[in-house]
């Protein structure tokens, strides 16, 4: 039977959970052929797998080891597929996604993002692996026997290094390898973690120095580029960065300011290994390469991606199209109308779905630029699941809404549908974009949306991913997943002026959903909250758990209330949530009447919201800066809460709405903070002494003569207000201490701790402030 060698090249990316990025393997027919571990750039997997030549083939790409870990959601994105030279995207036709287990039960549509572990599977036909042409083979030529080694030198040395970088003004940071300082090789790390393998000739049974030079260390517009190494491992040798045989000579490599080996290299310098000649043995032979792609000891960066909303590829798969010169009666599978007018596109959306049903080999209608005034919603039923509405190319599509239709698009029913890269406008106050109850595993990617009343909604309507779009002055919510949505992933989008017409709830609002992520969003200019998370009723019919909220940037938030959050949760249902608040950036979330009786928070855990952890979060210039309200058993760890000007730290047992009910609070950690007190207070308490355990924080901007301690019923020395020492006395903060975190620039609102802040020495995790925000 004839083979090929068949070249297939995985161009993808990842997002990274604990600095450990995604991890995938190539197989063929089920076969392993190779694997690959990702960074946060795009790059280029090559495989070259022997196969059956003349036969079709599934390439399968199966992401294994998803996993949320502190509200870091570890995601797969493969951007193309290309086998024998020609490129396919995820979304392709011949290309699913099996969720899960490869078993061909839970299979959707291909997708570039991989949420979740499963296989993206290219069914290949034999199109795609040509037998190789026959040729008469040159005589061999006769072998010259290879040159006797030199005594002392031995076979291939490795040495890996495992490390990633914090970037600044975009570039991340660059290392040299040495021996003995010699330079064997360079590369410049991600900001996930991942391994850098050098080899080398050295001499066998000798000692040698093996050198990490960190040469391009700035602090640009308060970045700090910094490079963090996690190990050294020479012929299998592991070292930590704090071994004993490990020193870090900072600036030139003269020797003169050394000290002892860390992980973070937060200055130029170099890590030196003083390896034994036990780590070069000469003995053992060299291993056999596997088909695991190795990283290049210095990738070129790959571009940062165009801004969302991204632009749908001009399409290469069959589909029919919808274009503004176009005809019903046509057959539509023409993107424009040929010469002689007599076939082309259609004309209107509803033509093209009621082809999709009747076509079961064609599921994508590719809508052209131009105006479109819907008259009716676009109603997908059962019948419509897996088929798609997308953009053409660059070409700019609106979906003008009207009072006949108040919902552009309505699903009901059906499953994987997507809808991609359209501009929608013109709807009214009280009606939706986009509606979809009980449906499920829907996609809504880099869209835009203006105006109208609701953006996008999603009831009933579990794995569903709203990705990427652009928002700007909806009526109401922007985006809301309610009742049973569950495992909804809301990434990426931007969110201006929302709620531009009901003034009041949240820009993005989750209710009766559970597993439910929001990560890397901006909202702007909300009239209340910005992101909301919760139930509202007290017999647990909405109840809510487990959301992460994570890498979000909120600006000016509560602009029209005087009782609302940057990030705001609520349990009335009044049990332990699960909810993650970790490393988002909250800021000017102000009120109405600021000098009235005012509830604002940059993060506010309001009614009975319990069971939370809040880690790692900068909650900055606005007028309450974390906020606990009658719940318990929430953690509040490693946040910067810094120049808010009420208290930086408030927590209150009453809960006014409909009185108090509910457990008293207890349980309740708060440590390991930086609050800087350069403006308001420093904690309020309001309820019984317990509400909280606070401790080993770390002030700032603390006047240790003024009442910056405010503790009602209980009373410290100098009444319901004290001092420093009064709160100490009472038994309040023991551990902490005052100190200067070093912030970057804190007259300019920056808040970004320096490279070398004390807390870091004090445990303190690095807030991966460059990770924060939209993705693009």
């Amino acid at each position: 039977m004839a083979t090929t060698t068949s070249k297939i090249v995985v161009n993808a990316h990842g997002i990274a959970a604990a600095g450990v990025n995604a991890h995938f393997t190539l197989l063929v027919d089920g076969r392993k052929v190779g694997e690959g571990t990702v960074g946060t750039t795009a790059k280029d997997f090559v495989f070259t797998p022997v196969l059956t030549a003349d036969a079709a083939h599934k390439v399968q790409i199966q992401y294994d080891n998803d996993a949320v870990i502190n509200g870091q959601d570890r995601s797969l994105i493969v951007n193309s597929i290309s086998i024998g030279g020609k490129t396919i995207s995820p979304t392709a036709g011949i290309v699913s996604y099996d969720k899960g287990a490869l078993d061909g039960r839970d299979v959707v549509k291909g997708q570039s993002g991989m949420w979740w572990n499963g296989t993206l599977v290219v069914d290949a036909d034999k199109s795609f692996f040509p037998a190789a042409p026959i040729s008469t083979p040159a005589p061999a030529p006769t072998p010259t026997p290879p040159p006797a080694p030199e005594a002392g030198i031995g076979a291939k040395d490795t040495i890996v290094v495992n490390a990633s970088g914090i970037p600044a003004a975009g570039v991340n940071a660059h290392f040299k390898v040495l021996v003995d300082g010699k330079v064997i090789g360079e590369a410049t790390a991600g900001t996930a973690a991942r391994d850098f393998t050098f080899t080398t000739d050295v001499a066998d049974r000798v000692a040698h120095k093996v050198q990490i030079q960190y040469d391009n260390d700035a602090v640009i517009n308060g970045q700090d580029r910094s490079l963090i190494v996690n190990s050294i491992t020479i012929n299998g040798n592991s070292y930590a960065p704090t071994s004993s045989a490990v020193t870090y000579d900072k600036g030139a490599l003269d020797g003169k300011d050394v000290i002892a080996g860390q992980k973070g290299m937060w200055w130029n310098g170099t890590l030196v290994v003083d390896a034994p000649a036990s780590d070069f043995p000469g003995a053992a032979p060299t291993p056999t390469p596997t088909p695991t792609p190795t990283p290049t000891p210095t990738p070129t960066p790959t571009p940062t991606p165009t801004p969302t909303p991204t632009p749908t590829p001009t399409p290469t798969e069959p589909g029919f199209f919808v274009a503004r010169n176009g005809n019903d009666s046509w057959s539509g599978k023409l993107a424009a109308p040929n010469a002689a007018g007599t076939d082309g596109p259609f004309a209107s959306l509803a033509k093209a779905q009621a082809a999709m049903r009747a076509d079961a080999t064609i599921d994508t209608t590719y809508v052209r630029g131009g105006d479109y005034y819907l008259q009716n919603v676009v109603w997908l039923n059962g019948q419509d699941s897996g088929v798609t509405f997308t953009g053409y190319g660059n070409e700019k599509a609106v979906i003008h809404g009207s009072a006949q239709a108040s919902v552009s698009f309505g699903l009901g029913g059906a499953r994987d549908v997507t809808i991609e890269g359209l501009t929608f406008t013109g709807g009214v106050a009280n009606g939706h974009y986009v509606y979809a109850d009980n449906a499920a595993g829907l996609t809504f990617a880099n869209n835009t949306l203006v105006g109208g009343g609701y953006g996008i909604t999603v009831q009933n309507s579990a794995n569903s991913k709203v990705i990427g779009n652009q928002f700007d002055r909806t009526g109401a919510e922007a985006i809301f997943v309610k009742a049973g949505s569950n495992a909804t992933l809301v990434s990426d989008n931007l969110i201006r002026n929302p709620n531009a017409a009901d003034r009041g709830d949240a820009g993005i609002w989750v209710n009766g959903s559970s597993d439910v992520k929001i990560t890397h969003n901006q909202i702007e200019n909300s009239p209340e909250k910005a992101i909301a998370v919760g139930s509202v009723q007290t017999d647990g019919s909405d109840a809510t758990y487990r959301a992460t909220i994570a890498f979000n940037k909120v600006i000016n938030a509560n602009l029209e209330s005087n009782d609302g959050g940057g990030i705001y949760l609520i349990n009335r249902q009044q049990d332990l949530t699960g909810h993650t608040i970790v490393n988002n950036d909250v800021s000017g979330t102000t009120a109405t009447n600021p000098t009235g009786q005012v509830a604002s928070w940059g993060i506010y855990l309001d009614d009975w919201t319990s069971g939370a952890t809040v880690k790692g979060n900068v909650v900055h210039d606005n007028i309450g800066g974390v906020f606990l309200h009658g719940g318990w058993n929430n953690t509040v760890t490693e946040n910067v809460i810094a120049g808010n000007s009420g208290a930086q730290i408030g927590l209150q047992q009453d809960v006014a709405w409909s009185g108090w009910k509910g457990k008293v609070m207890s349980g309740n950690e708060i440590f390991g903070n930086v609050i800087d007190v350069r403006e308001g207070m420093a904690v309020h308490i309001y309820g019984p002494a317990g509400v909280g355990n606070i401790h080993n924080n770390f002030y700032s901007s603390l006047d240790p003569s003024k009442d910056l301690f405010d503790v009602w019923p209980q009373v410290l020395a100098g009444g319901g207000k004290g001092h420093l020492a009064e709160w100490h006395a009472a038994g309040y903060d023991k551990g902490s201490v005052t100190l200067n975190p070093g912030f970057v620039n804190p007259g300019a609102g920056d808040f970004t701790l320096s490279a070398n802040s004390p807390v870091y020495g004090m445990g303190f995790d690095h807030i991966p402030y460059d990770d924060i925000g939209l993705l693009g």
